[in-house]
């Protein structure tokens, strides 16, 4: 009997021992825990108070990005930390330096006035909340720098390809820079998409070389981002999907032709949308198309370009004919103009590569165009007119005065 109770007496022991190291495994657990939280939140406020601060970025990513496209960085790359709930301000600000004093303004209303956005519309809204909500990482062309919320974890892989995109953007700004000057908006999306098309593939080849080495699945796409898409205005969607499908195109068949073929091309960017659907042909850009004398200077002259035309004639719900169509662009000018006191008025001139392309915009100008008037309340002035065999002009006036004056009799 004495034996037994010591051999139970040894029992009790043993299982006092392991109840305790159990429960202290749990607390250690919970300590590790509650340290991650509290680190993630004490980079949230750090992030909010003083902007974030810098990203270390793995040394093997840097390497990566450097032996993919041929290229050194020339300074090492910036990748700020920035609260997610101030990402949407810092996006607003770099579009409004990008477009200069006014620019999204006129914009906006130039817009408004072919028909790409409603009355409603907040231009410079759509444009940031496109590019801040659900992003895992931002590049800002106007610095060359990139930020990432400060929910980036950099064992996520991810949050990993995110960082990888983000690398070559920056890699490529460096060895390429935008011009001194804002080129004009159809030039911009081009080299956009050239750029921003580069940098989806090196993710997308990241993404797949997980998959082959750890057996990684990417994640479904965020049903928040593309909600959001889907509630923006077509022209919106059609300017955020463009560089992610036609630039990527692009830029993914430039990459398997080698890094001299890549780098020329990145050396001669296309000058208009219609390059990197047509990269064939030859990427400058056309002479600014000649229009009439104005009363007085535009408020905006910009090219709308072939995505711009596209994107304006896929409001007839016919995106085969609106393609065909936009095939034939060859040159367009807008000019947002004062009209009246407290009016403006939008002339659009579009040049085509041959007469039965300009027939068939003309045919489809003028529904738009009534499609449009059957819409509005105002007693706005819409006119279509053929301006000579391959060339067709919109106007959206105020005034009676200013559509008559730029309505010219038909060729």
């Amino acid at each position: 009997m004495g034996l037994g109770g010591i051999l139970q007496g040894l029992h009790w022991r043993s299982v006092a021992a392991s109840s305790s190291s159990a429960d202290l495994e749990a607390r250690l657990r919970t300590a590790n825990d509650e340290i991650a939280m509290l680190r993630r939140e004490n980079e949230s406020l750090r992030s909010l108070a003083q902007g974030g601060g810098e990203l270390a970025v793995p040394r093997e990513l840097i390497d990566r990005a450097e032996k993919e496209f041929g290229l050194r960085f020339r300074s090492s790359p910036v990748v700020h930390r920035i609260a997610g709930e101030e990402l949407r301000d810092r996006v607003s600000a770099s579009l409004e330096s990008r477009f200069g004093p006014s620019g999204i303004d006129d914009r906006q209303e130039a817009f408004r006035l072919i028909g790409w956005l409603d009355a409603d519309d907040n231009l410079l809204a759509q444009l940031t909340v496109v590019r801040a909500v659900g992003a895992r990482g931002w590049f800002d062309d106007s610095t060359g720098e990139a930020w990432v919320t400060d929910r980036f974890e950099t064992s996520s892989i991810p949050d990993q390809a995110a960082l990888v995109r983000l690398l070559a953007r920056i890699l490529l700004h460096q060895n390429f820079p935008p011009p001194p000057a804002y080129p004009g908006d159809d030039a911009g999306r081009a080299r956009e998409a050239l750029h921003q098309g580069a940098a989806s593939g090196s993710e997308a080849r990241f993404l797949a070389a997980n998959a082959r080495a750890i057996g990684f699945v990417p994640m479904k796409e965020n049903a928040e981002v593309e909600q959001l898409l889907a509630s923006l205005p077509s022209f919106i969607q059609g300017l955020t999907t463009f560089p992610v499908m036609e630039g990527k195109a692009l830029a993914d068949t430039l990459h398997v032709q080698g890094n001299e073929t890549f780098q020329n091309a990145l050396r001669n960017p296309p000058q208009t949308t219609r390059a990197i659907v047509f990269p064939a042909e030859a990427p400058a850009a056309p002479a600014p198309l000649a229009l009439p004398e104005t009363p007085e200077p535009p408020y905006l002259s910009e090219t709308a370009g072939q995505l711009g035309l596209r994107l304006w004639l896929e409001a007839l719900d016919d995106a085969g004919e609106a393609l065909e169509i936009s095939s034939c662009w060859k040159n367009d000018r807008y000019l947002l103009l004062p009209d009246g006191q407290a009016s403006s008025a939008l002339l659009w001139e579009i040049e085509l590569d041959s007469k039965e392309a300009a027939d068939r915009l003309e045919a489809a100008a003028r529904r738009l165009a009534e499609a449009m008037a059957a819409t509005r309340a105002d007693q706005r002035q819409l006119r279509v007119a053929r301006t000579s065999p391959v060339r067709v002009r919109f106007l959206n006036a105020a005034t009676p005065a200013m559509a008559e004056k730029f309505s010219p009799s038909p060729p």
